[in-house]
């Protein structure tokens, strides 16, 4: 008797145990994923802090990253902030696409060689050092093999004073990464006295270059008399940004 109830319970530990291993790994999926996600933000030069999390849902369609903030290793880029939930779509272990109602961008305390002389307006009002860092950081951005990416709001903060702000951001991956922009506002001087509005923003990037058009609106002064107010379409050319002598051309009306 004895040695034919050793085989139902054999079998029962074996299904047992068929059951349990897919169904640890299944509720370690968080844990598995966000060991994934940090070797493959650490390849692209960043480092997450304790907070960062990626919890897959039950098909690993798709995962969720809350708040954190990830320091990039070296260049212009400091780094980057998520304020609120980013959703990830996911294609096997890797993002295809990212989706985020806020992110802050942290550029460090470093003026871009050739990011003067090159822009009388945006100079009069004391922005023109500020878009030259803007637009080193989209070609930093470049060379980062992003996926589609969509953020409603991003900040843009340099020595934790904000240098400007955007709306309803994409970048689109390809030979060349596309940007849009629905709004971009940069402020400089006492009490935002120099304004900047740039609108309907299309361009590219790569690692060494970046071309940005749209409509800018620039704004100095603090009363009616002496305010000065200029706008027009505009394209904004930069070259040589992964040397040590990048180069900016703008044409426009301002």
């Amino acid at each position: 008797m004895a040695a034919r109830t050793k085989t139902p319970i054999f079998v029962g530990v074996l299904v047992v145990g068929l059951i349990a291993l897919p169904l640890t790994a299944w509720l370690a999926r968080g844990v598995i994923a966000t060991s994934i996600a940090r070797g493959q933000l650490e390849q692209r030069g960043f480092t997450c802090d304790e907070r960062f999390a990626v919890s897959p849902n039950a098909t690993f369609s798709e995962a969720t990253v809350g708040p954190t903030r990830c320091e990039h290793a070296g260049g212009l880029l400091e780094a980057v902030e998520l304020l609120g939930d980013a959703t990830i779509g996911l294609d096997g272990t890797e993002p295809s696409s990212i989706d985020a109602d806020s992110l802050r961008l942290a550029l460090r305390s470093t003026s871009v060689r050739g990011g003067d002389r090159w822009a009388d307006t945006l100079r009069r009002i004391n922005l023109e050092q500020q878009m030259a860092g803007v637009i080193k950081s989209l070609s930093e951005l470049a060379g980062m093999d992003l996926p589609r990416t969509a953020v409603q709001r991003v900040e843009i903060v340099r020595s934790a004073s904000v240098l400007g702000r955007a709306d309803q951001v994409t970048l689109t991956p390809g030979e060349e990464l596309g940007m849009s922009a629905q709004r971009m506002h940069f402020e400089a001087g006492p009490m935002g006295v120099g304004q900047l509005d740039l609108t309907g923003l299309t361009g590219t990037a790569t690692a060494s270059a970046v071309t940005l058009r749209g409509q800018a609106h620039a704004r100095a002064g603090v009363a009616i008399i002496l305010t000065f107010e200029r706008s027009g379409p505009f394209t904004l050319e930069a070259s040589g940004l992964d040397t040590a002598s990048p180069s900016f051309r703008l044409e426009s009306d301002l």
